[in-house]
């Protein structure tokens, strides 16, 4: 105790503790840098291990099974809520609409012809009105159309008050005195007397043709045979009644022979073709 006493007393009186921190700090500082300079030339002794990325996945998906199998555990013992066994109320379904054919469209009915009238005998005032109607038939005599104007319907001959054969394209004027007509084909009442359009023809068929409208006045020219069983029945008519005293002119013409049709004439029948030539 007492030689420890002693060099502590020495020790003061030789002035070495600073000293001797001095060397303290020297040491210190000289072990500083080499520790860093071994570092920087040593990086894979002084540093921590890089972490493995793939140990590491690889432990978190460990991890998260396991804690999806103590979940599982801890839910095996609970008790699942009961399955419902009620009947589901009955809910009003629309039955779907059957597209597999395609809706036809219908078909538009077509409008009757109120002036149109149909083979048979027909009472004026009450099933027709009087007025001029328009046929058409065939060009010869069996192909031709029968029809009357009626005073009754007794059936006698003298009921009759006009009739004919009409062959081509025809016209019958009822009067408002007839009590009847009969016809043997389909018949149209015109509303007026049409206005011609257009050009006129330059021939004519056989048929009954009212002048204005269907032909130009002017001489025609027609061709026949040479006696009356084959002559060219024609006529020029102030109506189209049917009547005798309808008939302006008329005749049956044979060979080669001409018809001037009068502006004042109402129509023309023909029973052969004929070719207008001049006004």
């Amino acid at each position: 105790m007492q030689a420890i006493q002693q060099f502590s007393t020495w020790f003061s009186k030789q002035k070495l503790s600073g000293k001797l921190a001095i060397g303290c700090g020297g040491l210190f500082m000289l072990f500083c840098l080499c520790s860093i300079t071994s570092a920087i030339f040593s990086p894979s002794s002084s540093r921590s291990a890089k972490p493995d990325v793939s140990s590491l996945q690889t432990v978190a998906v460990q991890t998260a099974l396991a804690g999806i199998n103590q979940t599982g555990v801890a839910n095996a013992g609970s008790t699942l809520p009961p399955v419902s066994t009620e009947k589901p109320a009955d809910i009003a379904t629309i039955a779907p609409t059957d597209t597999s054919f395609p809706t036809s469209t219908p078909v538009p009915t077509k409008t009757a012809n109120p002036n149109l009238i149909k083979p048979g005998t027909f009472i004026v005032g009450t099933d027709i009105q009087p007025g001029i109607y328009k046929g058409g038939a065939g060009a010869g005599l069996f192909s031709s159309c029968y029809w009357e104007r009626l005073k009754d319907l007794s059936g006698s001959f003298d009921s009759i008050l006009a009739n004919s054969n009409s062959v081509g394209q025809y016209y019958i004027e009822v009067k408002n005195t007839d009590y009847a007509l009969k016809t043997d084909c389909e018949l149209t009442r015109l509303e007026s007397i049409p206005p011609h359009s257009g050009d006129y023809p330059q021939t004519l068929s056989a048929g009954t043709y009212l002048v204005g409208s269907d032909i130009r006045p002017g001489t025609y020219r027609g061709q026949a045979g040479s006696d009356i069983g084959n002559s060219c029945y024609w006529e020029r008519i102030r109506n189209v009644a049917g009547g005798l005293d309808s008939i302006l002119a008329n005749d049956n013409g044979t060979g080669q022979f001409y018809i001037q049709v009068l502006a004042s004439d109402f129509a023309l029948t023909t029973a052969c073709d004929l070719e207008w030539v001049s006004e």
